[in-house]
């Protein structure tokens, strides 16, 4: 059952605005500071990333606070965060991760079959390129910092703590679940994740249905990027480990 609270039109559309704002203020002044050719290498890559990050995270979260003010509430009654029942709730997303997780690299794989089948070649995720070509452990940290922490709660925070009882509230339950989903998986920009991104995004979605704590979701969906993101960095000891097997 989500938090009794119904999130008002005015709001929401300003908070909408204001996330698209901290997006885009992000790429123009990374282009105004950079040299023109500096985003070509890995250090403008990653300072690209790390500007990106700080101003769409801490400008989200700032938006997100003024949002809950307008409506009277608190972070714990406009989410369902509490502290009854954390032991359950992070097994629930253990269980989560377990499950979703080999099914979205089946539909990746499947997405990146079809892709070639029709002649295109799938893409690496723009910031997958960046976290593999770091080459300092304080780069990988604060990779580690976005992917595990901030990704999670701010993306978890909009999409399915405001964006889908918005919808749903509003008496189109169907269009809450396929369009955040949808637009969950666009957010990240890459075809052939589009698939398994919607198909997690719905899974986080039964899990606040099935919760009414948004820390369900946000738990699994950091998990989820902690898999993904030890994969990426331990590549070769992970395939040099499976070879060595008998």
């Amino acid at each position: 059952m989500l938090p009794e609270r119904k999130w008002e039109t005015e709001p929401l559309l300003r908070l909408v605005f204001g996330v698209c704002f901290c997006l885009s203020i992000g790429a123009l002044l990374t282009s105004a500071v950079l040299p023109k050719d500096a985003l070509a290498t890995q250090e403008g890559k990653f300072f690209f990333f790390v500007s990106n990050s700080v101003l769409l995270h801490g400008g989200t979260l700032l938006l997100v606070s003024i949002f809950l003010r307008e409506h009277g509430v608190g972070w714990r009654e406009g989410f369902g965060f509490r502290r009854a029942g954390f032991l359950g709730i992070l097994a629930l997303a253990f269980v989560g991760v377990v499950a979703a997780l080999p099914v979205a690299l089946m539909l990746q794989h499947l997405s990146a079959l079809g892709m070639k089948a029709v002649s295109v070649q799938p893409e690496v995720q723009v910031v997958v390129q960046t976290l593999q070509q770091t080459q300092t452990l304080q780069q990988r940290l604060f990779f580690a910092f976005v992917a595990i922490l901030g990704a999670p709660v701010v993306e978890e925070i909009l999409f399915r703590g405001i964006l889908y009882p918005a919808l749903k509230q509003r008496g189109w339950p169907q269009l809450a679940l396929w369009g955040t989903s949808f637009l969950f998986a666009l957010t990240h920009a890459n075809t052939a994740t589009f698939l398994p991104l919607t198909f997690f995004a719905m899974v986080l979605v039964f899990l606040y249905e099935r919760t009414g704590n948004l820390l369900a979701p946000i738990l699994t969906h950091s998990l989820f990027n902690a898999a993904n993101y030890c994969a990426l960095v331990f590549q070769s000891e992970l395939m040099e480990f499976f070879k060595l097997q008998p």
